[in-house]
């Protein structure tokens, strides 16, 4: 079972809530499943040291910036993310090299005994593709990859999340914003509650600059576990950083303090190494600029909600090298995500036109439903394109027309990430859409 299609048809035949909806999710979520494969499997999630890292945004820019300076610093990263852009094989990456495809299908070959088990008992439910892969990604790092320390970062909320069975050294906790409010609450104390699911007794936690209700909730829970707090708001960076952004700045600070925390207990890590591992950190269609064939600037970026939206616009209208070039726009969303909020913190960047559009993804927004919401935001000039390459495409021709003078592709990671396939000739992987029942609910007693 080592023929790497084979293998991601296999992984894609469990119930994968990223791809399908979460309407049928039972009442009862919980780490049941995640818990046993870990004891299946030998606790690999216990064998190495961890840094845990939660969030609404800025979680990946941090754990990524926190993966490169740990590797400049000469111990073997392990680095878990989700979800990927182009390849399922990223998730999975040591020292910034991802997990080879014949290592991934070895990974599933290895574990299936584990979800047969599981799913043969019958009194837990289904492991689902996220547990898998999170299983995955803790034995390579044991058994076939050594690491010193990995960098996991939390996939949705972090209470229930399946990353969520470690013991970390650190947890971190990013900005907290309105998110996924349909499955973590419809407040942002609501949401900081799931988010600081992940704070663990004794454990350090460091906290990026949050808004009042998130920080009052991190402070307490910090506060009744006995974990000594660290505030990243105001800590010095002091390296001209590889993505753009103030936002990008804050996400540094919070993987110095984090990495300051692990120095303190026992890292061996040199200041200058770890500022040149953030200036040399890689984390794509995250404030990336690339260019077309043509030499069209493109700038690709995640933002999927207001507070990120918002994170966006700031880098666009200050970043000296943007600042005052008019906008095409290049809009896509995921169900679950308020594209009108998107919409209207980018209306302040006034662009020139909006190309409304959707991706691949199985849960993307019709393009129709991107346009309306575009417009209520008070955008004009839209027009709508059936795929992200033929949205691309439509912006070039506004730019190079005269009526704009760069493009920006956003309102998902998965529409940024089709643009830079696009642009750059990416050739991604495509998958079918395996029908599978959803997990069985565990029925607590």
């Amino acid at each position: 079972m080592r023929y790497y299609p084979a293998a991601i048809s296999r992984l894609l035949s469990l119930a994968d809530f990223e791809r399908k909806s979460r309407a049928d999710q039972p009442p009862d979520w919980h780490l049941k499943r995640v818990q046993r494969l870990m004891e299946l499997l030998g606790g690999p999630h216990l064998a190495k040291p961890v840094v845990h890292v939660a969030g609404s945004k800025g979680k990946g820019s941090t754990s990524a910036f926190v993966a490169s300076a740990l590797a400049v610093n000469g111990y073997r990263t392990g680095h878990y993310t989700s979800p990927h852009l182009h390849r399922f094989t990223e998730r999975i990456a040591v020292d910034g090299e991802p997990v080879s495809e014949a290592q991934f299908a070895q990974l599933i070959d290895e574990l299936w005994h584990c979800v047969e088990s599981i799913e043969a008992e019958g009194d837990i439910g289904s492991v689902s593709v996220f547990e898998m892969l999170t299983a995955m990604a803790f034995v390579h790092f044991r058994d076939h990859a050594d690491v010193d320390v990995s960098v996991i970062e939390v996939g949705l909320g972090g209470r229930l999340d399946a990353t969520n069975v470690v013991v970390p050294a650190v947890s971190v906790i990013t900005p907290i914003s309105l998110d996924h409010v349909a499955v973590l609450g419809n407040t942002v104390a609501e949401i900081a509650v799931e988010k600081a699911g992940i704070i663990k007794p004794g454990v350090a936690v460091v906290m990026s600059r949050q808004v009042p209700d998130a920080a009052v909730v991190i402070e307490e829970r910090a506060g009744q576990l006995g974990c000594e707090l660290h505030h990243a708001g105001d800590a010095e960076v002091g390296v001209r950083l590889p993505m753009l952004g103030t936002h990008q700045e804050d996400n540094a600070r919070a993987a110095m303090v984090t990495l300051d925390v692990l120095r303190r207990s026992g890292f061996a890590l040199d200041r200058a190494r770890v500022e040149r591992g953030l200036a040399e950190t890689k984390w794509y269609c995250r404030t990336e600029l690339i260019e077309t064939r043509a030499g069209v600037l493109v700038l690709l970026d995640g933002a999927h909600n207001d507070a990120s939206a918002a994170a966006l616009a700031a880098t666009i209208t200050r970043h000296p090298e943007l600042q005052g070039r008019r906008v095409c726009l290049v809009l896509g969303a995921t169900a679950g995500h308020d594209v009108g909020a998107v919409a209207r913190e980018l209306h302040v960047v006034k662009p020139t036109r909006v190309v409304a559009t959707s991706t691949r993804h199985p849960k993307s927004l019709p393009a129709g439903l991107v346009e309306e919401a575009v417009s209520e935001a008070g955008c004009a000039n839209i027009i709508t394109s059936p795929t992200v390459a033929s949205a691309v495409d439509a912006a070039e021709l506004c730019v190079q027309d005269g009526a704009a003078d760069f493009i920006v592709a956003t309102g998902s990671l998965f529409v940024a990430a089709e643009a830079r396939e696009h642009v750059l000739g990416i050739e991604p992987e495509l998958y079918d859409d395996i029908p599978s029942g959803y997990m069985q609910p565990y029925q607590s007693s």
